[in-house]
């Protein structure tokens, strides 16, 4: 089955499609004049009144049977030092030999109730891809579905917003 992209209006298999976060969650708490006020925000990037720093990054999960994982789309929340280390290394080609940062969650995931917050290593992958983040608690369900890997039903499930 396909669907049609809402936004680039491109036709796209449903296996393609992975769940995405649109901003870090502490955004959509805010009223739409503190937001304006208060926030810088891009598809890569947010601050919170020069306080909260915030990258966009990618949560890979392993999908058995499959070459490629399958990614949510999650926001992360950094240090001030890390957020300006990602930007002095945005377009850097090297990138990805830069240890490991600690972040935490800035989103709920769908069905992983007390995720907002959870500790991850964010790694930086390259100047064309964004950063990927590993779960560093091994006894949560999502630290579990990363390390073992998931269906290819609870990846759609994800998709599908049920997961």
């Amino acid at each position: 089955m396909t669907a049609t992209c809402a936004i680039c209006g491109a036709t796209h298999e449903e296996d393609e499609l992975e769940l995405s976060y649109g901003r870090p969650d502490a955004i959509f708490e805010m009223g739409n004049d503190e937001r304006s006020l208060d926030v810088y925000e891009s598809d890569d990037a947010c601050v919170i009144d020069d306080e909260r720093f915030f990258l966009r990054a990618t949560l890979p999960l392993p999908v058995q049977g499959r070459k490629d994982d399958y990614h949510i789309g999650v926001w992360v929340e950094v240090s001030e030092e890390q957020f300006h280390r990602v930007g002095d290394l945005w377009d850097d080609p090297e990138q990805a030999a830069e240890p490991p940062m600690s972040a935490t969650l800035a989103n709920e995931i769908r069905s992983h109730e007390g995720s907002l917050g959870e500790r991850v290593l964010m790694q930086l992958t390259g100047p064309t891809t964004r950063p990927q983040v590993f779960i560093v608690d091994s006894q949560l369900p999502l630290g579990h579905e990363q390390r073992a890997g998931i269906t290819t039903h609870r990846a759609s499930t994800y998709s599908a917003g049920l997961g």
